[in-house]
């Protein structure tokens, strides 16, 4: 069963940017780059020194160097009723991510039940490492599974996926709706793993959206072969694989393209589309630094498999940006100080105006926690009356704004809570205060010391499976999360 996340925000006061408060504009430019050796092995021992980077024909310093792995990262564990941020602060920095993404609106019914058994055998004989999402795009981003390294989870829900019967595409304007439905599926996407400065590689499972105006369709009850695009995608459709391509690009996704078919394939027209489009398949892929995975054989577990272990091993190379490029694509060039070996990286970055800070909905409903403040959270349920929560947060004051006045010091960062249910139907909110705060001298150093610590009580909602709360400063605009799953909170006597 597809599992769509209920988000109830309890809104909280905004602390409003001051004058005299200096939001800077410039920009961390990350970009994931994988490196092969002659054989296509991976190479995994590279420093920092070992990269140059050009930007634009110049070259440009190397501000930030990680290599990523999909080893999990240990952490003790935390006293039962007690969560943390702190404790993922490597893994979404340094971890390796991979989603399965299974494309419904553009793959006929009987290809996305070959996928989804597919995908099912992948899971039970050659699991990919790290952390691993299952979403779909079947009228719109759908999530089926959470990230998580919890192996007898994903094969659950994996187990749960069914295909679903796409609209039909037999006219121009329909075949361009798709596109532009495709293009804003991957906007949720990027938006929903923005939190990730890791390894983020998306597993395209489609047979891509359409890149030319249709053929007359085929009676609907025939069993037609599966046939294959590979003309030159018409004008406005490039325009739409350009969307996708900058979208993903900015969001520093690699995608990789399985295509979701196999030799001989036949499928019934009145059950969606009857062409593979190769083409954008493989732009998309190639130009995110990926790679394009057809249909070679019916063993597409085994395909999956490959695209998952594609980037087993990569680098995050970041630099920051002024700003000063001009609108629209901005090519890098990565070199390697050694012989015989192969980068692989997206074409650029997009450059464009600077965007606001995500709101608090945006940052409620990402993929992982937001770490860039640092939160403990420790939650009880009182005595007698389960539904009521206790939150004691400690929050780092050297990720806050704190404002000298007089002898005094303030902040006022602003709080969030998102109750999440596995089922659709809302289950209400409610306001937490976001007091400012006065800290003298002293508490002032304390606080940087041993953080600041503040004390809320809020109602469960009844259907509620977690609590995520949000700490947000306004003035800078960082901001952290902790998940909370309610099942592990205990109850206080």
């Amino acid at each position: 069963m597809t599992r769509r996340f209920l988000l109830f925000v309890i809104a909280a006061c905004a602390l409003a940017q001051e004058p005299g408060v200096f939001r800077s504009t410039t920009q961390l430019i990350q970009i994931d780059v994988a490196v092969e050796d002659k054989t296509g092995n991976p190479l995994t021992d590279l420093t920092k020194d070992d990269f140059e980077l050009r930007i634009g024909d110049k070259p440009h310093a190397i501000d930030t160097f990680t290599a990523t792995s999909p080893a999990p990262v240990v952490t003790e564990p935390l006293p039962r009723g007690t969560f943390s941020n702190r404790t993922q602060i490597s893994e979404v920095t340094q971890g390796r991510y991979t989603a399965f993404v299974l494309d419904c609106r553009n793959t006929n019914f009987t290809l996305q039940a070959f996928a989804i058994q597919q995908l099912q055998k992948m899971l039970e004989t050659a699991p990919p490492d790290g952390e691993v999402a299952l979403y779909l795009i079947n009228n719109g981003f759908q999530i089926v599974q959470e990230f998580t390294s919890d192996l007898d989870r994903l094969k659950e829900k994996a187990g749960g996926m069914a295909a679903a019967l796409p609209p039909p595409v037999t006219d121009p304007a329909q075949a361009e709706a798709a596109a532009k439905e495709t293009v804003t599926a991957f906007r949720d996407i990027a938006k929903h793993l923005a939190g990730i400065s890791g390894q983020k590689i998306v597993i395209w499972l489609s047979t891509g959206f359409p890149d030319n105006e249709p053929s007359p369709p085929p009676p609907p009850d025939s069993e037609i072969a599966l046939t294959e695009a590979r003309d030159a995608p018409n004008t406005s459709f490039l325009a739409d694989i350009d969307d996708a391509v900058r979208i993903l690009g900015n969001a520093n996704i690699v995608l990789e393209s399985a295509e979701a078919s196999y030799p001989g394939a036949t499928v019934s027209p009145g059950n969606g589309p009857v062409t593979t489009h190769v083409n954008p398949l493989q732009m998309i892929a190639e130009r995110t630094g990926g790679r394009f995975f057809p249909a070679q054989s019916n063993d597409m577990a085994a395909t999956l498999h490959r695209a998952a272990i594609d980037r087993a091993a990569g680098y995050e190379i970041g630099f920051y940006g002024d700003g000063g490029w001009l609108p629209g694509l901005v090519p890098i060039d990565i070199r390697v100080k050694r012989t015989g070996v192969t980068p692989r990286y997206r074409e650029g970055f997009y450059a464009q105006p600077a965007t606001l800070q995500p709101a608090p909905k945006d940052l409620l409903e990402r993929a992982v926690d937001a770490v860039n403040i640092p939160i403990t959270a420790k939650v009880t349920r009182t005595a007698g009356n389960r539904g009521t929560l206790r939150l004691q947060l400690n929050v780092d004051a050297n990720a806050l704004t704190l404002r000298r006045d007089g002898g005094v010091w303030r902040t006022k960062p602003a709080f969030f809570t998102r109750f999440a249910s596995e089922v659709e139907d809302q289950v209400g909110d409610i306001p937490l205060d976001s007091p400012e705060l006065t800290l003298t001298q002293a508490q002032h150093d304390r606080a940087v010391r041993e953080g600041i610590n503040l004390r809320f009580t809020v109602k469960a909602k009844e259907g509620a499976v977690t609590l995520r709360i949000l700490v947000r400063d306004e003035s800078s605009g960082a901001a952290g999360t902790v998940t909370i799953p309610l099942s592990d909170v205990p109850e206080a006597y």
